[in-house]
């Protein structure tokens, strides 16, 4: 019998998951809208702007259908272990037959999704598994959570499929809504578990699952593995209810090869595991597997080739594929199951590929050749490796390539750095416990504190320019704090309004400029500030002889200050041109007009002496500002003058206009030229991070390599340094004993994003760039098979 309590604990917690999916549609919207911004091509761009169209006109449709949905669904599931019921809302679908494509397709999705939803909240999980058991007087085993990842990936689909009738627009709304789903799912999660222990509900303890009899073959069912997220029967089937055969699909079909039949092994005799480290609870097939593995791994270590002092190129054999080469001993070691095959197959066509990436200097694919086995033995037990962007061994061997790749040399100097700290790391990894996870993260975060160090040093070389750009960053917040003052003083002055924008958001430019280079109480500073008000004066109408007279004694000056503050600050030529050709007839047209009464004008001077009179905020008042928008139409100046303009290899926006149109050929590229993510993003956890477009300016990092066209040539840039408000960076190029500095706003990146002046160097990430590339060695060979057959 239900617990009275287990109604409202789920109202309560579904009112919640549906507040917070409003938040995550609006959020999907956003996204959806900058994706199509960095979108690649026209077609992909079309379906992302009808995506985000979709969803903000349909969005509270969608959120009603998934509400609808989510609570059909819970009630079929609070009944269905009521007696003579019969529900097959959770029916394994492999069990399946007679379906239409449409529905198997939603059926895979859903399986997929509920994987994705379950990977950052499997410890909260296991919690509400144990309450939920108490609440509903049943055994705790995965299935007794209403409100889990699977159900909510149902509604949460079908929902989808009701807010529009375009397949590949579903298909976008899907992907980018599931991870702001997952966030919101691990906050429901969190708020129910606080609430069940609120209530005081007991929780029963979790059921140990018993192999079922067509798993009961396999030699490795044993212990649940220690790693986060990993298989059941640690070869396959994920902690959750996906079943086995659905882990095998989603293989399938993201590397588009056919499951294999589980291989007859069963007369051959397993390898010795004599002398292997034991293994941490597995069963025997799970030990012999670990033990083959290390004493491959100890063959590799061995037999890895040696490096001379002077060039540090390899002595003997290229690093070689030791899954490929030992492949029937790991199969044999495995039990032949078809999953195992399927991923060992998978894992050693990947390795084929990372081992041959032309962007992964020889030095580094050495490196990461290193971790073929404990690779695979994470993919054979963590079927999110595949899937998750996040996985930790996935960004691991991704930063690796990225850092590597950044460096026009690896012998010397700091790419030589970075080479032997990674060579430290992946010691410690192949040493270590290929199970233990908590060991990648530690190795992938030393990884990043090296870049961090490394960036450092490269402040410190550049001291002198980071130390301009910072102080030019401070002054930029100064320049945003007196622009604001000055506005608030202009806002109720009758002045035409181009002249009161131009005071506040020019002008002050220059005073602040003077200012800072002069000093507040120099001869030119008080110039700049008596140009203003004679700007002001110069508009007003002066119909008698005497004020015509005095207006043009002034004029020459006034016309020679405004020049002069101008090219100061470098104000582009064609927003110049536009502001003198409004003033000049309106100074034609106050020459006609009826002089204003005496008193108007002395409260006017008046309030311009006022202006004058507001002080220029000091860099430590204006230290915690914020900084103005790279997208404001209306930059604020950054000037260096030509000898600091020179040691900082400045980079202006006036030259990007001045720069050659004819591009050269971009042999930068590397071989990836080809490569696109599109087709496995969808089976991925998150979108690629952008490789080109306005929105990559919003995913550099430290370390890694860009293309950048300066003077119609392209070149290879690795990023040093970025201001600490994100509004100065500073990039190296060629080699460390001769490198250049390259040094640029953020707006002017910006400008060269959106231009495509500027593009990563990697099109995608080294495992993307392989799983893209082995799905085409996989489908050859699976046609030469055909062929052969």
């Amino acid at each position: 019998m239900n617990d009275p309590r287990l109604e409202p604990l789920l109202h309560t917690a579904v009112s919640r998951l549906l507040a917070s999916m409003a938040q995550a549609i609006d959020k999907t919207g956003t996204q959806l809208g900058m994706l199509a911004l960095a979108a690649s091509n026209n077609a992909e761009r079309q379906v992302l702007m009808d995506a985000e169209y979709d969803l903000q006109r349909r969005g509270q449709a969608v959120n009603q259908a998934f509400g609808r949905e989510l609570a059909e669904r819970l009630a079929q599931d609070l009944q269905r272990h009521a007696p003579a019921t019969a529900v097959l809302a959770d029916t394994d679908w492999g069990s399946l037959r007679l379906v239409d494509d449409e529905e198997l397709d939603q059926t895979v999705s859903a399986a997929r999704l509920s994987r994705l939803l379950e990977v950052d909240c499997e410890g909260e999980l296991r919690e509400l598994r144990g309450y939920f058991a108490t609440l509903q007087d049943t055994e705790a085993d995965e299935d007794v959570f209403p409100l889990r990842p699977a159900v909510v990936a149902k509604a949460l689909l079908r929902a989808v499929h009701q807010g529009s009738a375009d397949p590949k627009v579903r298909q976008q709304v899907s992907r980018v809504l599931a991870l702001h789903t997952a966030a919101a799912l691990k906050e429901g999660y969190s708020q129910l578990l606080q609430s069940c222990q609120d209530m005081r509900v007991t929780k029963a303890p979790l059921a140990v699952r018993k192999p079922s009899a067509s798993t009961t073959s396999s030699p490795a069912l044993g212990a649940e593995p220690s790693i986060p997220g990993a298989l059941d029967s640690g070869r396959g089937a994920p902690s959750g209810k996906m079943p086995l055969r659905s882990a095998e699909e989603n293989l399938g079909q993201m590397f588009g090869i056919p499951c294999p039949e589980p291989l007859d092994l069963a007369f051959r005799e397993l390898p010795s595991t004599e002398g292997a480290p034991p293994s941490q609870g597995g069963a025997p097939g799970d030990s012999s597997m670990l033990g083959l593995m290390r004493r491959l791994q100890s063959l590799a270590t061995f037999t890895a080739p040696t490096f001379t002092s002077s060039t540090s190129e390899a002595v003997g054999l290229e690093p070689v594929n030791v899954i490929r080469a030992h492949r029937d001993e790991l199969l044999q070691a495995s039990g032949g199951a078809a999953l195992d095959q399927m991923v060992i197959d998978i894992v050693a066509t990947l390795f084929d590929q990372v081992l041959s990436d032309p962007k992964v200097p020889p030095q580094m694919a050495r490196q990461i050749a290193r971790l073929q086995l404990p690779v695979l033995r994470v993919a054979l037990r963590d079927q999110s490796f595949f899937h998750s962007r996040k996985h930790p061994v996935r960004r691991l061997i991704n930063r690796m390539a990225t850092l590597a790749s950044a460096f026009e040399e690896l012998d010397d100097g700091p790419g030589a750095e970075c080479i032997e700290m990674v060579g430290r790391l992946v010691k410690e990894i192949v040493e270590g416990d290929f199970d233990r996870m908590d060991i990648y993260e530690a190795q992938l975060k030393q990884l990043e504190q090296f870049v961090q160090q490394q960036a450092a040093h490269a402040a410190q070389d550049n001291a002198a320019v980071t130390a301009l750009l910072s102080g030019k960053e401070a002054d930029l917040r100064v320049q945003q704090r007196y622009m604001q003052l000055v506005q608030q003083e202009l806002a109720d002055l009758e002045v035409p309004t181009f002249i009161k924008t131009f005071l506040s958001q020019i002008w002050t430019q220059v005073q602040v400029m003077v200012s800072t280079v002069h000093g507040h109480d120099s001869e030119l500073s008080q110039r700049m500030k008596r140009a203003g008000r004679q700007l002001v004066l110069s508009v007003q109408p002066k119909g008698s002889t005497a004020l015509r007279q005095e207006f043009l004694r002034h004029l020459p000056q006034l016309m020679k200050d405004l020049n002069d503050g101008l090219d100061m600050i470098q104000w582009p030529a064609p927003a110049k041109q536009e502001f003198f050709g409004q003033l000049l007839p309106m100074h034609a047209q106050t020459l006609k007009a009826p002089p204003p009464h005496e008193l108007s004008l002395r409260l006017l001077d008046q309030r311009l002496r006022k202006v004058e009179q507001i002080a220029i905020p000091s860099r430590a008042d204006a230290a915690n500002d914020p900084l103005p928008s790279t997208t404001d139409p209306i930059p604020l100046a950054t000037h260096l003058s030509p000898q600091e303009a020179q040691e900082a290899g400045w980079v202006s926006e006036a030259s990007l206009a001045e720069d050659s149109t004819s591009l050269d050929i971009d042999l930068s590229a590397g071989d990836d030229t080809d490569i696109s993510t599109a087709d496995i993003d969808i089976l991925l956890d998150s979108p690629s991070p952008p490789s080109a477009g306005p929105t990559l300016v919003n995913y550099i990092q430290p370390g890694a390599a860009y293309r950048m066209l300066l003077k119609g040539h392209w070149r290879k840039v690795r990023l040093t340094w970025v201001s600490e408000g994100r509004t100065f960076f500073i990039f190296a190029h060629g080699h460390h004993k001769t490198q250049e500095t390259i040094s640029l706003t953020a707006r002017t990146l910006t400008q060269m994003c959106a231009g495509g002046r500027f593009k990563a160097f990697e099109q995608a990430q080294l495992l993307e760039r392989a799983t893209i590339r082995a799905r085409r060695q996989l489908a050859a060979l699976s046609a030469q098979r055909k062929v052969a057959a």
